[in-house]
């Protein structure tokens, strides 16, 4: 769950980005406005948040707000990538780290050993492919490099991308084969410092994830250790679901940061996602807040998809957007009415109902559906519906309409649970006949709104033989093949 804490650091950040790149730079450095703003020309970071961090990161790497204000282009750097940049030159043997030379890294990053050893970055004694070994977390096997097969005349990334490959190699247990298609698909490996490397693989072994999954799911080799410590944390069983057990099933999880599940959280409760919705895909954490923002919306605009945000599995519309929003043109098309989760977004099973030309709801589905439109539990109205021989074959959007009419005319939750089979009817259907109703001298005298609801159904039935068939319109529209089908699913 999202403790206090959090919702405070939530806060904090909202306040920070609130405040100009000026004021931050004034209250960091304790400048005046003159000063803060010569310093700001010589800044292209637009976010004030990142601008904020960028300076923290410089402290944090042991550099003196002296040597920041004298070469405050290093505040353009990304923060993450430019502590990643500072460990791998630490890694490779740089003997002095200062902000300009982490500010040249791209450009010293693809010298010669020679060419840095002459320069004084690199001292004159250093074999580069040792240094960056002794940061190897567990230590290789003796033999897995040879120290002695790189010279002074490579460039310094070669050897660093040589080692890790090595390395990874033996820590993975790995075939060339896999270790090729790893650096194919992942090429930013190379570039990785081999302590964030060791500490991801520590942190995904953890978690339970095998070697070949990793090697699989390379991708888990570029988090971020420090935020996947912290999610470990904080978020492990956010929405009382079980975070470690999702990140087996979608490894994803272990790169996203504690603020994106902070932000996505956030943007579920607003649109009054239930916890038990949010823990039975707890996947949907993998997705950009602006992504998962899109999607609600999305499914906001259409009924069908709207109308199912009360059952436990909704996410899966979230998580599965493209194939759901494709499904529902597809059953549309075909001109089918009732449209379970099941079929939208979850694989399998369409083929078999459409070609068995069934066009029936799931009875589960339907009791999850009316147990949050009616805030009840099903054991309430479960027997009742089930008495109703077509229950199956009504529109999830037709039962809402139905019951938000009943509610604009002051039938509350507990009458309409106690005669639940009410909204399988249309709603014209039943203004239809509360008019004829309350026209009679005699039914109008009934004041008690169960009576009222169940005079409602008799009225609307008793010229179908009271055989359910007043669901529709036009009895003949379900032939008798469907209706064995719905008495079996019943």
């Amino acid at each position: 769950m999202l403790t206090l804490k959090n919702v405070f650091k939530e806060q904090l950040r909202h306040y920070i980005c609130g405040n100009t790149k000026n004021q931050i730079l004034k209250d960091a450095f304790g400048m005046n406005s003159d000063e803060a703003s010569l310093l700001l020309s010589k800044i292209k970071l637009k976010d004030p948040d990142i601008l904020l961090s960028a300076i923290k990161t410089c402290r944090n790497l042991g550099f003196s707000d002296e040597q920041i204000l004298s070469d405050p282009k290093v505040l353009n750097r990304k923060p993450m990538l430019m502590e990643q940049e500072y460990l791998i030159l630490q890694e490779g043997g740089f003997s002095q780290i200062t902000p300009d030379i982490l500010y040249q890294y791209r450009t010293l990053y693809s010298k010669k050993i020679l060419e840095l050893k002459l320069s004084n970055y690199v001292p004159n004694d250093t074999n580069v492919a040792e240094s960056f070994s002794r940061y190897f977390d567990p230590q290789p096997d003796e033999g897995v490099i040879d120290f002695h097969q790189y010279t002074d005349d490579e460039r310094w990334r070669d050897v660093h991308a040589s080692v890790i490959r090595l390395y990874l190699g033996w820590r993975l247990q790995a075939t060339k084969a896999e270790m090729e298609k790893l650096f194919r698909i992942h090429i930013f490996i190379r570039n990785k410092s081999i302590r964030l490397l060791c500490e991801n693989i520590k942190l995904a072994l953890q978690v339970g994830l095998s070697l070949k999954r990793i090697r699989t799911s390379g991708y888990v080799l570029h988090a971020y250790p420090p935020y996947t410590k912290d999610v470990l944390r904080d978020y492990s069983n956010i929405a009382g679901g079980n975070l470690m057990k999702a990140i087996k099933g979608c490894p994803k999880l272990l790169m996203v940061s504690p603020e994106k599940y902070a932000k996505i959280y956030g943007l579920l409760k607003k649109h009054n996602i239930r916890d038990e919705a949010i823990r039975n895909q707890l996947n949907v954490f993998q997705y950009a807040p602006q992504t998962v923002q899109y999607r609600l919306e999305e499914i906001d605009k259409l009924p069908e998809l709207r109308v199912l945000k009360h059952h436990n599995k909704f996410l899966s519309l979230v998580v599965h957007h493209q194939r759901a929003k494709s499904r529902l043109c597809y059953l549309q098309e075909l001109k089918m009415k009732c449209l379970p989760l099941k079929l939208l977004a979850l694989k399998g099973r369409i083929d078999s109902d459409i070609l068995s030309g069934i066009d029936l709801n799931d009875a589960k589905e339907i009791m999850i559906f009316l147990s949050g439109l009616l805030k009840c539990k099903s054991k309430l109205f479960e027997k009742q519906l089930k008495k109703h021989p077509h229950y199956c074959a009504v529109p999830l959007i037709q039962m809402e309409d139905t019951y938000n009419y009943l509610i604009e005319m002051k039938f509350t939750n507990d009458d309409i649970c106690r005669v639940v089979a009410i909204l399988l009817y249309p709603k014209d259907l039943i203004e239809e006949n509360l008019v004829s109703i309350k026209n009679d001298p005699i039914l109008s005298k009934t004041t008690d709104p169960t009576d009222q609801l169940n005079l409602l159904l008799y009225n609307m039935e008793k010229k179908f033989d009271f055989s359910g068939k007043g669901i529709w319109p036009e009895p003949t529209i379900i032939n008798d093949e469907t209706n064995k089908t719905i008495k079996d699913d019943i």
